[in-house]
C-alpha cells in the first residue's frame, strides 16, 4: 500500500511564489512513490495552474476543505504519513507521523496586548458579526476604473459565502449588451440551478442588476455560468449587495481598516510554541528567515531554497535597454516599492539624461481600493518618462519581457530597518532568480534573502537609493561589464533550479 502525503496551502489558488513551493513538494513526493494530495479551501483552476506554474497535476489530487478551525485542520493532518504545512502563518498543530512546517517568514509568538486582542478577540468576533462573500472564484482579473472595481468573469465564476443569507443583488457590466448572451447566462447555488427573482437592465451604463431570493447559502457558492459566445469574455461583476445591517457594517469596517479587512479571509492567529514543536522539522526559504525563526521562536530550522523553473527563462539574442521590475502592486507588508523606483528612474532621466532606457513594471494589482490608489500614484509619477506597465500579463509575455531586459531592479525593504521590521524585506526573491536566468543583471537592495541570491560578479547589492542609481549607471555605460555579469547571472540562477530543490528535499525527507 502506498504511503500518503499531503501539502496544505490556504492560498494555493493565488499561484504565487509560495505556491511554486507547494507544487514542487507535491511533485517530488510523487516521484518518491507517495500518493499525494494538495489541500486548500478555494477552488483551483487546474489548467491555469499547470500552465502558469509549469507543473503537471495529473497524478496529484486536489482536496477542498471547508473553512475550518485549527483543531479540525490538525485532525486532517493525522490521516497522512507525511504532512507538509506550507500555508503562510497557518500554524495549527501537526498530528501526522512526519510533519514538516514550511515557513516563508515566522510570525511573532510574543504579542503586545493590542496585537493579542486583535488576533484572539477582535478578528474572530468580526468574522462572526459580519456577513460578506468569503471568496471569489473564476474571475480572471480586477480592473480599477472611475472609482469602481470591475471583476472580469471567466466561463464559470463563483461567489462563496460562509453564512446563510436570504437575499442578494449583483450587478454585471457588459461591454456589449447582447441579449443572445444575456438570456443564456445561468446561475447555480452549488450544483442546484436558481433563477433571479428580478432582472433590471440599464442601457445607459450597460449593466444588469439581478436580485436573488435564496434559501440558505451557508458554505455554498453562487455560480455565474456564461454561454459559449465571443462576447462572454467581456462581462464583469461590478457590484454585490447583501440587504443586511451585518453587510453594511462589513463595508464600513473595510473602508476604515482596509489592511485589516484582509485578515477576515485568513491570516495569523494566536500561536503556541507547542503548536510549532508538534512538527518533526521546520524548513525555511533562506538564511534570512532562518535567523528570524531562531530570534522569534528559539527553534532550529533547515534551509530549503525555493524551486525556480529556470528552464522557462533564457536571454534574447538581442537585448534592449530595459530595466525590469516584477511584483504585485500593494501597500503594507513587504511592499515592492514601485513608487520609489518610479521616482528614482524619473530622477535619472532628468539629472543624467537617460533617455534611451525604459523602465517596465510587471505585476497584478491587489484587490481593494487602497491598492488600486497606490497603483495610480505610481502611474502618476511615471508621466512624461519612459515607464511602462503590464498588469494583466500572460506568462509568455512575461518570459518575453524578461528575455529582452538588461537590468533587473528589486527594492523591497528600501528605507526600512531590517532589525526593527524584518517582515518588510523580501524573504527570498524568486523573480530575481527568474531575471538572472533570463540574463538580466540584478541591482537589488541589500536586505532579506536577496543577499543570498546575488553574488559578486552576478549583480550588485545596494545599501541605499544613491547606491542603486550609481550601480545602474555603471552598467548602462559599460556594455562589456553588463555582458560579463549577464553570463554570471545565468550561471548563478542554476543554483536555485527545480532539480537542485528536489535533490535537497529528497535528502532532507530521508533524514530520521
Amino acid at each position: 500500500m502506498k504511503k500518503t502525503a499531503a501539502i496544505y496551502d490556504r492560498w494555493l489558488s493565488t499561484l504565487g511564489g509560495g505556491e511554486q513551493v507547494a507544487f514542487a513538494y507535491a511533485q517530488t513526493l510523487h516521484e518518491l512513490g507517495y500518493a499525494v494530495e494538495l489541500l486548500t479551501h478555494k477552488k483551483l483552476d487546474i489548467t491555469a495552474a499547470e500552465k502558469k506554474m509549469g507543473v503537471s497535476l495529473e497524478n496529484i489530487g486536489v482536496r477542498y476543505l471547508p473553512e475550518a478551525t485549527s483543531q479540525l485542520l490538525s485532525g486532517i493532518s493525522e490521516k497522512y504519513d507525511v504532512f507538509i504545512n506550507t500555508s503562510h502563518l497557518d500554524y495549527f498543530p501537526n498530528r501526522s507521523k512526519n510533519g514538516i512546517l514550511s515557513v516563508f517568514f515566522p510570525g511573532l509568538l510574543r504579542l503586545n496586548p493590542y496585537e493579542y486582542l486583535k488576533r484572539a478577540l477582535f478578528i474572530p468576533s468580526f468574522r462572526k458579526l459580519f456577513v460578506y462573500p468569503s471568496r471569489y472564484e473564476g474571475f480572471t482579473h480586477d480592473q480599477y476604473r472611475d472609482g469602481k472595481i470591475y471583476k472580469w468573469l471567466s466561463h464559470e465564476a463563483g461567489i462563496a459565502f460562509k453564512d446563510s443569507i436570504s437575499q442578494l443583488q449583483i450587478t454585471l457590466f457588459f461591454k456589449s449588451m447582447t441579449f443572445a448572451v444575456i438570456d443564456q447566462i445561468t446561475f447555480q447555488l452549488d450544483d442546484e440551478s436558481i433563477t433571479p427573482s428580478n432582472r433590471t437592465a440599464n442601457h445607459n451604463d450597460n449593466t444588469i442588476e439581478y436580485t436573488f431570493t435564496l434559501n440558505g447559502t451557508k458554505n455554498k457558492t453562487l455560480k455565474i455560468i456564461l454561454p459559449d459566445h465571443p462576447y462572454s469574455n467581456e462581462i464583469a461583476l461590478l457590484n454585490l449587495t447583501i440587504p443586511s445591517v451585518r453587510y453594511t457594517l462589513y463595508n464600513l469596517f473595510k473602508k476604515l481598516f482596509p489592511t485589516y479587512e484582509m485578515r477576515l479571509h485568513g491570516g495569523p492567529g494566536v500561536t503556541q510554541l507547542s503548536d510549532l514543536k508538534s512538527y518533526d522539522r521546520i524548513v525555511t526559504i533562506s538564511a534570512f528567515c532562518q535567523k528570524w525563526i531562531k530570534n522569534y521562536w528559539a527553534l532550529p530550522s533547515s534551509i530549503l531554497y525555493p524551486p525556480v523553473n529556470t528552464t522557462n527563462f533564457s536571454p534574447a539574442k538581442s537585448k534592449k535597454n530595459i530595466i525590469l521590475h516584477v511584483g504585485r502592486f500593494f501597500v503594507s507588508g513587504h511592499n515592492k516599492k514601485q513608487l520609489a523606483l518610479a521616482k528614482l528612474f524619473k530622477h535619472m532621466v532628468h539629472k543624467y539624461g537617460i533617455t534611451d532606457w525604459e523602465l517596465h513594471f510587471v505585476g497584478s494589482i491587489a484587490d481593494g481600493e487602497t491598492h488600486h490608489s497606490y497603483f495610480q500614484r505610481v502611474q502618476s509619477e511615471a508621466r512624461d518618462v519612459p515607464i511602462f506597465f503590464h498588469t494583466d500579463t500572460p506568462f509568455t509575455e512575461l518570459q518575453h519581457i524578461f528575455s529582452e531586459a538588461k537590468i533587473y531592479w528589486h527594492a523591497t525593504g528600501l528605507d526600512e530597518d531590517e532589525e526593527k521590521n524584518p517582515g518588510a524585506f523580501e524573504h527570498f526573491g524568486i523573480t530575481t532568480v527568474e531575471a538572472m536566468a533570463s540574463g538580466c543583471v540584478p541591482v537589488v537592495i541589500s536586505g532579506g534573502g536577496q543577499k543570498e541570491i546575488v553574488t559578486a560578479g552576478s549583480g550588485f547589492v545596494c545599501e541605499s537609493r544613491k547606491d542603486l542609481v550609481e550601480q545602474t549607471l555603471i552598467l548602462m555605460k559599460d556594455a562589456n561589464l553588463l555582458k560579463s555579469m549577464s553570463k554570471e547571472a545565468i550561471k548563478r540562477s542554476d543554483y536555485f533550479s527545480r532539480e537542485r530543490f528536489k535533490e535537497r528535499f529528497k535528502a532532507l525527507i530521508s533524514q530520521p
